[in-house]
């Protein structure tokens, strides 16, 4: 009797001992790289999400209230620059620690009958320079004028620029833009009207103009930066739509314009943002939403096409309580916004100060990823199969809209990177869990110790890839590493002789 009861108990202390536990990761120090190879991955609504039980242990990780810098997203200082004047750096500059974008309005005012001069290109040159420099990134507007106001007469209209030399400038400064590309966020149609908003404009009313300004920019730019514009029904006109999953994220020029709206909130349209119809003579319009509410029409093109293009831009008009707490939420969640300015307009942006909505809104614009669990190994060998699964949340307004790969990393005596090859980070959207299944061959000629597990997602451009301010963070306590921009998932993984 003894005897059996010294087994029961020696089986329930064996049990205990063996039992899943929480680890609490902490920060790595840099090392060296080698990579290896892939994969799989399954997204799942949060309403379904599970995790099926493995061998491995489980950890469950804390998540952070902290606003903080995260690549492409959050509130961006607005500056004009004046190529034919001396650049002052501090316009190149963020308000905020958590703030990584600035809004630039390169200003051609004095270019609107003549070619961009070599001091000109100069001056733009070094504004993206400046931002890399201090590891930001640029959402970029040209624009002839800064109106005053908008009219609907063209004739009344301040001047912008025939669209012969409209293209022109375009075409000197493509090499630029394809120099700089790794700080654009994305780049504005602009060129058109008053401040670039195109309305008002003397010049560049015809469709065949604008449709050439458009095709002329998506050339200008890589295949993996979008452009946006300032009224969705263009985008119908030109491109129909909505952007439907499958083509999102395909290179397509279609699959590459997103929307901003610089009258968020202001009534019910936004501005005329939500229209079918050109407020200027003559006329322009779009059939998409004939026989259907248009404001609600255009309100649902934008919401199903901003789930995989940028929407951004600013406020204009304090219009409680459309412009308050309660509402910008809803819409700001709706339409997927991703930045905004932080200066435009003091009343509306003061409101949600007051409203108590301002620390969220920070938190939330573009994506906030957070990890939820993890099953992972604690020993594996070279050689082996490394085979993690891993819940995260998309807790922001959008998801992201620019590349940036996966990478699993393990840092100790070596540093090593495993490519992700088939998940694409942008498809993680908002709202949604996604739990990532990866079972990956493990590098055959990793040193034996003890590891950091992490993930890593970079810039995918090798310009910035090793820089720790263009990856991405995840919103979770004693996870992220700043000095290698890594999310560390575990600190103490064993590989075996």
């Amino acid at each position: 009797m003894k005897l059996m009861l010294h087994l029961l108990i020696f089986s329930m202390l064996t049990t205990f001992c063996s039992a899943p536990k929480l680890e609490s990761p902490v920060q790595p120090e840099r090392t060296l790289t080698q990579e290896a190879i892939p994969t799989l991955s399954t997204p799942t609504k949060a309403a379904t999400a599970t995790l099926t039980p493995t061998p491995n242990i489980k950890i469950v990780y804390s998540p952070s209230n902290e606003d903080f810098a995260n690549p492409e997203r959050g509130f961006m200082k607005q500056s004009s620059i004046f190529p034919d004047e001396p650049l002052g750096p501090r316009k190149i500059r963020a308000l905020q620690p958590s703030d990584s974008l600035v809004w630039i309005y390169f200003r051609l005012d004095h270019y609107r009958d003549r070619l961009l001069d070599p001091n000109g290109l100069t001056t733009i040159r070094s504004v993206f320079n400046t931002a890399r420099n201090k590891s930001l990134k640029l959402v970029i507007r040209f624009a002839y004028n800064p109106g005053p106001g908008s009219t609907t007469d063209p004739n009344l209209a301040n001047p912008d620029a025939p669209i012969e030399l409209v293209l022109q400038h375009i075409d000197q400064l493509k090499p630029i833009l394809l120099e700089n590309a790794d700080v654009i966020a994305v780049l504005e149609a602009g060129f058109v009207g008053h401040w670039g908003e195109w309305h008002s404009t003397k010049y560049l009313h015809p469709l065949e103009d604008r449709r050439a300004i458009v095709d002329a920019l998506l050339t200008a730019l890589p295949k993996d930066r979008m452009l946006q514009l300032r009224y969705p029904r263009y985008k119908e006109i030109f491109f129909q739509g909505p952007l439907t999953a499958q083509e999102a994220f395909s290179g397509t020029d279609r699959s590459r314009i997103g929307l901003h709206d610089d009258c968020f909130l202001r009534d019910q349209d936004d501005g005329g943002t939500y229209k079918s119809t050109t407020a200027q003579l003559p006329k322009q319009y779009s059939t998409y939403c004939n026989g259907q509410d248009e404001n609600a029409c255009w309100r649902g093109f934008v919401a199903q096409e901003s789930l995989y293009t940028p929407t951004g831009g600013e406020t204009c008009q304090y219009n409680p309580p459309r412009s308050d707490c309660p509402n910008a939420l809803k819409e700001l969640e709706m339409f997927h916004w991703s930045f905004m300015n932080n200066a435009y307009h003091p009343e509306v942006l003061n409101s949600w100060v007051s409203g108590g909505c301002m620390d969220t809104i920070r938190r939330k614009l573009g994506y906030r990823l957070t990890l939820k669990e993890a099953f992972l190994p604690q020993s594996i060998k070279p050689g082996g199969t490394l085979s993690l699964n891993i819940r995260i949340s998309n807790e922001g307004f959008a998801a992201m809209y620019n590349p940036h790969p996966l990478y699993i990393v393990l840092l100790g005596p070596s540093r090593y990177e495993i490519p992700i090859t088939n998940i694409d980070a942008r498809r993680w959207e908002p709202g949604q869990e996604q739990i990532i299944n990866l079972s990956v061959n493990f590098p055959a000629n990793v040193r034996p110790g003890t590891y950091k597990l992490g993930l890593w997602l970079p810039d995918i451009y090798s310009s910035l890839r090793s820089s720790p301010a263009y990856s991405v963070r995840f919103a979770n306590s004693n996870v992220w590493d700043a000095a290698t921009g890594t999310n560390i998932l575990m600190t103490n993984l064993e590989v075996q002789p």
